[in-house]
């Protein structure tokens, strides 16, 4: 082959790594995403069988496991958002890329340490830390995947990354099918795995070039000395947040148990294939509305999409859960639960890194939304208390979520619209 001929295909290939490479940098954070939404959801299974255990027997766990695991929920989003509010100030200051990894290594290790808890207090200080890596790993892949995509592509990277809310889920229920015949500690330790995604990571992610020469020593004064930047942090971002994960994260966690209340006399094993078939039909409604949501975000603005999500979720929330729902019922109603709750919230990973500059975009998305963790936290727990006293109707705990959704219509008229502007430099 002759030189020039070489040369002539050497560009060729060049070319093309320079135009996929964005969707790397996409598919490799959306891989951080699912696996960081996996190891939550390994917990939304084993919780039940584990807590009996740790309690001593059945007994015992009907009459305080819910409590426990509303409390234990609760303080997994404390972490959840201390971590967000850490490692998004973090990944301004060292970069996106090694914050990034730093936080997937923090919610592997801690998964897996879950399987050698042995008491209720143990598992809460070790969903905490977990917690930690798991809300820091959005604040920096938000972020990098906004600064790496073309403004015209960033809805589809949204919709995209948001996918992982979907297939998350799967994974950790087809592991609980897989082992559904083995002690619980097993799950815990397919949440290790991820750990390989930092070689990635590490190989084929870097900073971009505005994000190196505009790196700040103190992000939190420049964002707080910004009038305008400070009320989309705090205002905005917080509220339409809070909303957002209080109805998606109330959903998801509680199934399970919704699951085993319409189970009656089954088998441990059956309850958990049965809550794992759920759990897989309940994510086609995530899967479907991860996609919708943006694609009307992209032709009719942010405000409308999330406005629009959030009337619908309050509609399923309000009218869905106020009556005992069998587990045929359930496999019909979580997908549309998920489609509207989980759904919407897609959006975000679109719209929040819109509301500010390069220097304090991974500070000022994971300041408002993790410190809307915070202020939903409780919620996890006021859901136990409700679904641990009303034993003929379980789930009605869960329309608590939908009245967050009227302060968040209330709000949202006050959301800047930033449907086609670039992002700010």
């Amino acid at each position: 082959m002759r030189l020039p001929e070489m040369g002539s295909r050497f560009f060729l290939v060049e070319s093309h790594l320079l135009m996929t490479r964005p969707w790397l940098i996409v598919f490799i954070a959306w891989l951080g995403w699912v696996f960081d939404i996996m190891d939550s959801a390994l917990f939304n299974f084993a919780k039940v069988p584990m807590l009996t255990e740790m309690l001593g027997g059945e007994a015992a766990y009907k009459a305080q496991g819910k409590l426990i695991e509303g409390s234990i929920q609760t303080w997994f989003i404390v972490g959840w958002a201390i971590g967000g509010l850490v490692f998004g100030y973090l990944a301004d200051r060292w970069g996106r890329s090694k914050t990034m990894s730093l936080t997937i290594l923090l919610y592997c290790f801690f998964t897996g340490l879950t399987a050698l808890c042995q008491t209720p207090e143990q598992l809460t200080v070790v969903r905490f830390l977990t917690g930690l890596g798991i809300g820091g790993e959005w604040a920096a892949g938000a972020a990098l995947v906004a600064e790496a995509v073309l403004d015209k592509h960033r809805p589809l990277a949204a919709a995209f990354l948001q996918t992982a809310a979907a297939v998350g889920p799967w994974m950790a229920a087809l592991a609980n099918l897989a082992l559904k015949s083995l002690p619980w500690q097993y799950l815990f330790l397919v949440g290790v795995a991820p750990a390989f995604i930092v070689v990635l990571v590490r190989i084929h992610v870097k900073d971009g070039e505005r994000v190196q020469r505009e790196r700040v020593a103190n992000p939190l004064r420049v964002l707080f000395s910004d009038r305008k930047l400070a009320f989309r942090a705090l205002l905005v971002v917080v509220v339409i947040g809070t909303v957002g994960i209080a109805g998606a994260g109330n959903a998801a966690y509680w199934l399970p148990n919704l699951i085993k209340d319409a189970s009656t006399g089954l088998t441990d094993e059956m309850v958990r294939e049965r809550t794992s078939y759920a759990v897989l039909i309940q994510h086609i409604g995530t899967l479907a509305g991860v996609f919708f949501f943006p694609f009307i975000a992209r032709q009719f603005g942010r405000r409308i999409a999330i406005g629009g999500g959030f009337v619908l979720a309050f509609v399923v929330f309000w009218f869905g859960l106020q009556s005992k729902l069998g587990y045929g019922s359930l496999l019909i109603y979580a997908p549309a639960v998920a489609f509207a709750a989980i759904g919407v919230t897609a959006v975000y990973g679109l719209y929040f890194p819109e509301l500010f500059p390069s220097k304090v975009r991974a500070t000022g998305a994971g300041l408002g939304y993790n410190t809307a963790r915070i202020l939903q936290s409780p919620l996890p727990w006021l859901t136990g208390i409700m679904m641990g006293t009303d034993k003929n109707n379980p789930g009605y705990g869960l329309a608590l979520a939908a009245l967050a959704y009227v302060i968040g219509l209330v709000i949202l008229p006050w959301a800047p619209e930033t449907k086609d502007k670039p992002l700010p430099a």
